[in-house]
């Protein structure tokens, strides 16, 4: 019996020291990584860093929440660069459905042919190149709708069409933008918005206030309206022939 039981002791005490000596060979491993991070995972903290900094390099200052905050409706309708895709400054106006690009001169000018299908002695064409750019007068109407409301167009042209506007304004400010840009008169202007007879008066009243300077008669919020560049779109209407009978 004893003879039986001293090979099992023996095997025992052998298991042990092989498992002892794999358990100091893990412990000594674990302690090696915690002193020295796995290549793979400084490499990638190490990517991440570089990329981190690139972006820092790259980054423009001030965020683009405070650049949209920086550009008034003002600004919208007088910017930098009024017309797209034209990159020399003698040649501003883009030649419409073209990516041509000619001097103010040539539009109008009785001459056909600086633009391709005789574009630029379009009449529409010819009224446009008098005033802000259509995308531009649209983006002042999206501006003031952000800051006023409905109650302004409610105060410009009544209440009717501020109902409309306000139920399916995307189409509206394009709508008003395009008859702002190309209409030849106010009548002109009104056929394009279906404007009533009542609405066509108040709305050249209106417009007929802002340009006399009469702020007494106008709501304070539509005063700042006009000081944000309604003001500057009336006369500008006005140096067009909008008001023209």
């Amino acid at each position: 019996m004893m003879k039986s039981v001293l090979p099992s002791f023996a095997i025992l005490i052998s298991s042990l020291a092989i498992l002892t000596q794999i358990y100091a060979t893990f412990a000594h491993a674990k302690l090696s990584d915690q002193n020295h991070e796995p290549t793979w995972l400084t490499n990638s903290h190490r990517n991440r860093i570089d990329i981190f900094k690139k972006w820092l390099g790259n980054k423009p200052i001030g965020s683009a929440s405070n650049e949209r905050s920086s550009i008034s409706p003002y600004d919208v309708l007088h910017p930098t660069h009024q017309f797209k895709g034209c990159i020399d400054p003698s040649e501003p106006f883009q030649c419409p459905q073209s990516e041509r690009c000619i001097a103010l001169q040539f539009i109008c000018d009785g001459h056909p042919g600086d633009c391709p299908g005789n574009l630029d002695e379009n009449e529409e064409t010819c009224i446009a190149a008098k005033r802000p750019a259509k995308e531009n007068i649209e983006k002042f109407l999206q501006a003031e709708y952000g800051l006023h409301g409905v109650k302004l167009y409610t105060f410009i042209f009544g209440h009717r069409l501020a109902k409309s506007i306000e139920e399916n304004n995307p189409f509206w400010f394009d709508t008003l933008a395009s008859a702002f840009s190309v209409a030849k008169t106010i009548r002109n202007f009104a056929e394009k918005t279906h404007m009533t007879p009542a609405e066509l008066t108040h709305f050249q009243n209106i417009i007929q206030m802002i340009h006399d300077g009469r702020l007494e008669e106008i709501p304070i919020f539509a005063q700042e309206a006009v000081n944000q560049g309604l003001a500057s779109l009336v006369e500008k209407l006005y140096e067009s022939g909008f008001m023209d009978q």
